[in-house]
């Protein structure tokens, strides 16, 4: 105790088999052979695999507890005295995320999955992409998707003359009510590379390297954003930049909302 050296408690940890991580790894157990009782026809083709392997598993738990607090369980870290433990605990994370840390969400015959559970941002910028192309047929080679600069990566480069542009595509809903400054600078930077103006001036008359490069930050807008599956036309290279779309505070940038594909069962 500090200041108190005729006071001193010691206690050390006892590295037995029923230790934190197994307890951990017994609790995501429990949470699996919860949701395969409860889900047999997802497994029926192999439900005799499986069986086997949950056998298998079940007498290493024997003497393991399963008691393991939720803030425990949302920040476990690995153990240096347990390194092979990294990827099964990385793997047990991911399925108790999956379930809330809720075991009687293992009966749950629909979950709501959030979307950000895959890589979102990729996946908005290569949708924009794709639709870029459609919009624009038989001007692909005006289209650079990931232009890369000394380290950076433009999302969606335009070059057509007076009508090339710096594209961004930011999976960010402030955008609905505001900006972002970081992305602002951040696009002014791509704008503003060297390796950008000489790659527009190529072989391109119409192109002043000197002006200003407009720049387009695209973001979701489920209700107000254009329709593409409807107005595809609105990503012609030519309709891309307008007046109602510039932010305020900056030169030479623009947002655009767009309005993403939903599933309704």
């Amino acid at each position: 105790m500090k200041n108190r050296f005729t006071d001193i408690f010691c206690e050390y940890q006892v590295f037995g088999e029923d230790n934190y991580e197994n307890r951990f790894l017994n609790k995501v157990f429990i949470f699996v052979c919860s949701y395969i009782n409860n889900h047999k026809a997802y497994f029926f083709s192999n439900a005799c695999d499986i069986e086997r392997i949950v056998d298998y598993c079940r007498p290493s738990f024997e003497h393991i507890g399963s008691i393991v607090e939720l803030h425990q369980l949302k920040n476990i870290k690995t153990n240096p005295f347990f390194k092979e433990y990294k990827d099964c605990i990385k793997i047990g994370q991911q399925i108790l995320k999956r379930f809330a840390y809720n075991l009687s969400r293992t009966a749950d015959q629909k979950i709501a999955t959030p979307p950000f559970w895959i890589d979102m941002p990729r996946l908005f910028e290569l949708y924009i992409y794709e639709k870029m192309l459609k919009a624009n047929e038989g001007k692909s080679s005006k289209i650079k998707y990931q232009f890369s600069t000394y380290g950076n990566a433009l999302d969606i480069l335009i070059k057509q003359g007076k009508h090339s542009i710096v594209i961004d595509a930011k999976y960010k809903l402030h955008y609905k009510h505001g900006e972002v400054h970081a992305d602002m600078r951040q696009v002014a930077g791509y704008a503003r590379l060297n390796k950008v103006l000489n790659e527009l001036a190529y072989n391109n008359d119409d192109f002043v390297k000197d002006a200003v490069l407009p720049c387009l930050i695209i973001y979701p807008d489920v209700k107000n954003g254009i329709d593409l599956e409807k107005n595809l036309s609105a990503f012609n290279i030519e309709n891309l930049i307008t007046p109602y779309r510039r932010v305020k505070a900056y030169s030479e940038i623009y947002k655009l909302g767009v309005k993403l594909p939903l599933i309704y069962e």
